[in-house]
């Protein structure tokens, strides 16, 4: 019973992602060194806005070309993050921040949002955290997405396909 409660959950889970189209994809550089490649996948035909809000899924996969700590992450995160937020979004990055794992050549991590289910982040496939405060989708997404994204030319790149606002 218990193998077919998991198999049914696996099957719906990827049903729920079967209308994520991917809409941009894009390469993280350091001066000349490569340091990830970025793919970005929502529902079709969305503004950036709609794409960010919390009734939209959404998925960012991150596969890196080189080791980097959890300390990279953090301070990566802390760049693109707004200096102020609420207790509950600081709270939320801070679990998420506590759950990342050192990354060696070919991992990927993955944030991946569903309605209800809030944001996963996942390396290699398996769940280290899932966060469901609201407003975390787009706070955290917002580093590669948002106002302030880390890079431009990746932000430009991973929404290519998405309409103008």
């Amino acid at each position: 019973m218990r193998i077919l409660c998991c198999f049914i959950l696996l099957v719906l889970s990827t049903v729920a992602r079967a209308d994520l189209t991917q809409v941009g994809e894009g390469t993280a550089r350091w001066g000349v060194f490569k340091i990830y490649d970025a793919a970005f996948f929502t529902e079709a035909n969305l503004t950036v806005q709609q794409a960010l809000a919390d009734n939209t899924p959404a998925r960012l996969e991150l596969c890196y070309a080189r080791a980097l700590s959890v300390e990279n992450f953090i301070e990566g995160a802390k760049l693109g993050l707004p200096p102020v937020v609420s207790v509950e979004l600081e709270q939320a990055v801070q679990r998420l921040h506590a759950a990342y794992q050192p990354v060696k050549q070919g991992d990927c991590y993955h944030l991946d949002y569903q309605p209800g289910q809030g944001t996963r982040l996942l390396l290699n496939g398996q769940t280290l955290v899932q966060i469901t405060t609201p407003g975390f989708k787009a706070l955290y997404f917002g580093i590669w997405l948002g106002e302030r994204p880390l890079a431009q030319g990746l932000k430009r790149d991973l929404l290519s396909e998405l309409k103008p606002e």
